[in-house]
């Protein structure tokens, strides 16, 4: 992600808004990003002005349309966005490294904020985003790779008030020696240790199982972490607050807590553009709260799995999380409200419930790293079953 040319262009950015006029601002970050991402990354630059432009234009039009209309086109857009999303990446998708990767640089984060913008649109509450604005939001340099995620309306705010000043940009410095030292220092060297005992886990040692799946489990996170470090101190440099994205997930004392400090702009976003959508669906037609969250935590957690990737070890790491997430929140309905722990005993709680939630996830990435048939095989052999072990 980082190169000198990268370096250029959010500089090129940091300059043009503090010497551009407040008008033309949202104007300026938008050529100049995609310029520097053009740069950067081999990306279809037609193709992707033709989408947000057919995305902005839809937009402008749902909320005009009567509701059976709006309806329609809506659903015909976000299908459109999804059907182009599996075919660009689906035949594609690289899994030369345990982190997925796709041939088009910020493929699927495209398709997200066309999403969440035709959702907000149809809503009527992004009716102030111009085209300019929202080419802005889509195509912002630092986050055009792997976000955090930003939306439209947000962002377009964040466009019309004053940059930061420079006292304050500076700072970005640190954040993306921060998230390089992350990823490759520490990220990739633990990816390069993983990656081997993931491709064949049969030939790996009880051991090696543990330390690979446990190495995947950290560099997943310093990999992911790292990359938003770099994209919000770019950010910064360009003059904008861009939002966070981790928060100490591994330190949570539930996998639910867990998920809501991990990736945090896509968590929110699947919060809000599927899970309640879901929820609320649901209740009205089961009137049972707890069955209307598993059948959302479900769609949500499956809707995860496949924005990684189209591929069944992806629905069932989905699944996965469903399951644990859905087993988590029947627990806590059904348990007696607990008497005021001592600190002792709340710190102690605490550090267990953080080791399980750790282990639950990380036990989940053997379905993200390896096929379904693969995860199952490794980890029989992380207990010893290795009779169990499908050939």
């Amino acid at each position: 992600m980082i190169s000198w040319t990268f370096a250029a262009a959010t500089l090129a950015l940091g300059l043009a808004t503090t010497f551009v006029a407040a008008a033309l601002r949202p104007a300026a970050v938008a050529a100049l990003s995609l310029a520097g991402a053009a740069l950067v990354w081999p990306i279809p630059t037609a193709a992707l002005l033709a989408a947000s432009a057919a995305t902005w234009g839809l937009g402008r039009l749902l909320p005009r349309l009567p509701e059976r209309p709006r309806a329609l086109a809506l659903t015909g857009g976000i299908l459109a966005v999804v059907a182009a999303l599996v075919v660009l990446r689906a035949p594609r998708a690289s899994r030369d490294s345990l982190v997925p990767q796709a041939s088009w640089v910020g493929l699927s984060y495209f398709a997200l904020k066309f999403v969440q913008h035709l959702l907000d649109a149809a809503a009527g509450r992004v009716a102030a985003v111009d085209l300019p604005s929202f080419l802005a939001t889509i195509l912002f340099l630092p986050t055009f790779a792997a976000g955090p995620i930003e939306r439209t309306g947000e962002f377009a705010a964040k466009l019309a008030r004053e940059p930061l000043p420079w006292s304050e940009r500076v700072l970005g410095l640190e954040r993306i020696v921060v998230g390089l030292g992350k990823k490759l220092l520490v990220g990739d060297r633990l990816l390069a240790f993983a990656e081997p005992v993931f491709a064949d886990p049969l030939h790996a040692t009880r051991g090696s199982l543990w330390l690979a799946m446990y190495a995947f489990a950290i560099a997943l996170w310093l990999d992911f972490s790292g990359y938003s470090d770099i994209a919000i101190g770019a950010g910064r440099i360009a003059g904008f607050t861009v939002r966070e994205n981790f928060d100490s997930p591994y330190l949570q004392p539930d996998l639910a807590r867990l998920w809501q400090h991990w990736h945090m702009s896509l968590t929110s976003w699947l919060r809000d553009f599927v899970f309640v959508p879901v929820a609320r669906r649901a209740l009205r037609s089961t009137k049972r709260p707890l069955v209307s969250q598993g059948i959302a935590q479900t769609a949500t957690m499956v809707t995860c799995g496949l924005w990684h990737g189209f591929a069944w070890n992806f629905v069932a790491w989905g699944l996965w999380h469903a399951a644990l997430l859905t087993g988590l929140a029947t627990w806590r309905a059904s348990a007696r409200p607990a008497r005021p722990a001592s600190p002792a005993a709340a710190r102690r709680d605490h550090v267990l419930g953080a080791l399980a939630s750790f282990h639950a996830f990380a036990f989940g990435l053997l379905l993200f790293g390896c096929s379904v048939r693969g995860a199952l095989r490794y980890g029989l052999r992380m207990f010893g079953l290795d009779a169990l072990a499908p050939g």
